[in-house]
């Protein structure tokens, strides 16, 4: 059992239930989440039920493999995700993702979330640093990284959906 529940001023960062499926699918489709994550689109409610099951079965702390919905406090509604996991592009580093529905963005939910996030991740479990990829074009998440502390060590190249694509690479360790 997933039993993680971290609240900051304006959201409630907690596991997916199968009740966050219209939302998951809803905001995995907006324009601007789709264009930066387009690996993670989920094209109706049943693909969003099937992610929310997968990533719930594979909650692991020791690996970690953690990916959480962010919900939105006052509207009680899931407005994105926030995790910690393996990423095959850079050799299994365990990468902090995030997204946050086009109509959120811009308000520093990604930030809170993602802070929050890590602040728990160094707390309980082994980890002893994050990576961070982020395409050299998207401005406002790598502005998020840098705002949460990581360091940009160098631009890589590595595939994502079929295509060679360059990524800043981001580096935070534990304090």
């Amino acid at each position: 059992m997933i039993n993680i529940n971290i609240e900051t001023d304006n959201l409630i960062i907690r596991p997916f239930s199968p009740a966050d499926v219209k939302d998951a699918a809803y905001y995995s489709q907006q324009p601007k989440v789709s264009y930066w994550m387009a690996d993670m689109v989920m094209h109706d409610e049943t693909e969003a039920l099937d992610w929310i099951q997968w990533i719930n079965n594979k909650f692991d702390i020791i690996e970690p493999f953690i990916m959480l919905a962010i919900e939105h406090k006052e509207e009680h509604k899931c407005i994105g995700f926030v995790g910690v996991h393996p990423q095959a592009m850079i050799d299994n580093e365990v990468e902090i993702s995030y997204a946050v529905s086009d109509n959120y963005q811009g308000k520093g939910y990604g930030t809170e979330a993602a802070k929050v996030l890590i602040k728990w991740v160094f707390k309980n479990t082994e980890l002893k640093e994050l990576a961070a990829i982020v395409k050299p074009e998207n401005n406002p998440s790598n502005a998020v990284v840098k705002k949460l502390g990581f360091q940009n060590v160098v631009t890589k190249m590595a595939k994502y959906c079929g295509e060679m694509c360059k990524f800043n690479y981001y580096k935070l360790c534990k304090k």
